[in-house]
């Protein structure tokens, strides 16, 4: 019909072949009436046995070409812009991430609308991301819960993979966040039905490790379903080169410290997902997920060893046993969260309904390793003043001569302590966050000098903190306050060298201040040249390959 300049109809071969609607529909989706008359894309100076004919994707029928000519076949990638793919046609794209892009779509035969995921990469997709969206779709087409999103059909064509479900409209839970933080009640119900939810997944051997606000989606009617299963885990069986041992996936700011860790040490088990809920609970009570810095690296370090500052004291309107709940299911130890997802939608039931919560049940040696975690920087200063303050006072016992100067390097300890103290208060105030490490280390410093010199001065072995100093400044993973550290510490210890030298103090054999300075200065530039390491490696991970 095409070489008698006929255009051909849809209709008419509906009507006549029904059997073969979804070629029919390929075929026709997209054409234009220049393609409907014959002009082929065909370069007619070479023979027919070598022949290179471009066949657009939707066009693709399995004709006869093969019976007539040896000609090479080659076909174009599919692009969104043809707006049909197998029997569904693209409406608009409602959603895009690091690997897929979903788009509603209507599947033609039914006359309804679905929700339409594609690999963002289309026909140039590798292995394994073939792989990963192959278990995406096999992982949730087990599960039948109707919290969950579930899969109607899965299909490839023109090299593009897709699978298409059930279609949510309302919007994700961040677009929410805001209305639940003034609604806990509301919030802890909701995040119930999520955790049952996920406890189904759990039951059925499927970990999905990627939780967050932006996976739950909400309908109309305020009911919550989970979605995207892109990162899931089979629990009986894990395909590989698909999740690698060693590699981290997720989202740094809602994954697990064992699963930031990527696996090593602690296996990831279901317990990350309930590290996962308690990170979108913690983030309806207080509008700010637990951890969140300015870089990927920071974050999943921040998971790593940080914990995270309670709810009710970023908003003190916060319910008690809700943030109890939080923080429970957010405990480095997976043991010490809830053993299951159903536990913790129970948890929250009893809430809901005025019942005490199992998380009041934490211990005092729990909540002070949790304050440790927190406070890093202030425990552990803490602990070695207060070791240094038993030290003195032994030492004081021993040599009853040596008293009034032992008992006054006791008073700066204490300084020493109320000061740490106050500039942790003070870094919880957004002004004086970026102030305050310059003021602390400068401080620490000074006040080490001046204990330093109470007891022996320069000739004391003491005079090692200086360099542990400098060492303790790379926690800030600043470099310039490594240097600043440096600067303070070896004008501190030039003050003592030179009081000694005044007071007449001879140095004992082989020891040399400018040796001693040295050292330090050597100290600094190896930790200052692990910050920039690190602060590398985050730009890498911000900026890697394939990041969405």
């Amino acid at each position: 019909r095409k070489r008698r300049r006929d255009t051909p109809v849809r209709d008419e071969y509906l009507i006549n072949f029904p059997e073969y609607e979804p070629v029919i529909e390929t075929f026709f989706c997209g054409l234009d009436d220049s393609a409907l008359l014959g002009d082929e894309t065909i370069d007619q100076s070479r023979g027919p046995s070598s022949q290179t004919i471009l066949i657009n994707p939707i066009a693709e029928v399995g004709s006869s070409l093969q019976a007539d000519t040896a000609a090479e076949v080659v076909h174009e990638p599919w692009r969104p812009e043809f707006r049909r793919l197998g029997r569904y046609e693209l409406m608009e794209e409602i959603g895009r991430g690091g690997m897929g892009v979903v788009y509603k779509a209507r599947q033609m035969g039914l006359n309804r609308c679905v929700a339409l995921k594609t690999i963002r990469s289309g026909g140039m997709a590798t292995y394994a991301e073939l792989e990963r969206f192959r278990l995406e779709a096999e992982s949730a087409a087990k599960l039948d819960h109707p919290n969950i999103v579930t899969i109607h059909d899965v299909g490839e064509q023109f090299g593009q993979s897709y699978f298409t479900m059930r279609l949510v409209e309302g919007g994700n839970l961040s677009g929410r966040l805001k209305a639940l933080r003034d609604d806990p009640e509301e919030a802890a119900r909701l995040l119930a039905t999520v955790a049952r939810a996920v406890d189904h997944a759990h039951r059925h051997g499927i970990l999905h490790r990627d939780l967050k606000p932006g996976n739950i989606l909400v309908d109309e009617a305020g009911r919550p379903h989970v979605t995207d299963f892109g990162l899931a885990k089979q629990l009986e069986t894990d395909v590989a080169g698909v999740t690698q041992s060693g590699a981290i996936v997720g989202t740094p700011s809602y994954m697990a410290p064992e699963q930031a860790a990527g696996g090593a040490g602690k296996p990831v088990t279901t317990s990350a997902d309930i590290y996962s809920l308690g990170a979108i609970l913690y983030e309806m009570l207080t509008g700010r997920p637990p951890f969140r810095a300015g870089s990927v690296m920071e974050t999943v370090m921040q998971v790593l060893e940080r914990e995270p500052i309670p709810p009710r004291r970023v908003r003190p309107e916060a319910p008690r046993d809700l943030e109890l709940i939080c923080l429970k299911c957010l405990d480095k130890d997976p043991q010490h969260r809830y053993p299951t997802a159903l536990a913790l939608a129970e948890d929250l039931e009893c809430y809901l309904r005025g019942e005490d919560v199992e998380a009041r049940r934490t211990g005092f040696v729990q909540r002070v390793t949790r304050w440790a975690r927190r406070e890093p920087k202030l425990a552990f200063g803490l602990a070695g003043l207060g070791l240094i303050e038993i030290l003195l006072l032994f030492n004081a016992w021993l040599r009853p001569s040596d008293f009034d100067a032992l008992m006054r390097v006791s008073v700066i300890m204490v300084v020493w302590a109320l000061s740490k103290i106050g500039y942790q208060l003070l870094a919880r105030r957004s002004e004086w966050t970026e102030r305050v490490p310059t003021f602390w280390i400068v401080t620490e410093v000074i006040l080490f000098t001046v204990a330093v010199r109470l007891v022996d001065g320069v000739t004391t072995s003491l005079v090692v903190g200086f360099p542990l100093l400098i060492v303790l400044s790379g926690l800030w993973s600043r470099a310039r306050l490594v240097w600043l550290s440096l600067i303070a510490a070896e004008l501190g210890f030039g003050w003592l060298a030179l009081d000694a030298h005044v007071r007449g103090i001879s140095w004992e054999h082989g020891n040399h201040p400018d040796i001693f300075m040295a050292a330090m200065f050597v100290i600094a530039i190896a930790v200052a040249h692990q910050v920039k390491r690190l602060w590398a490696l985050s730009r890498y991970f911000e900026n890697r390959p394939g990041r969405g």
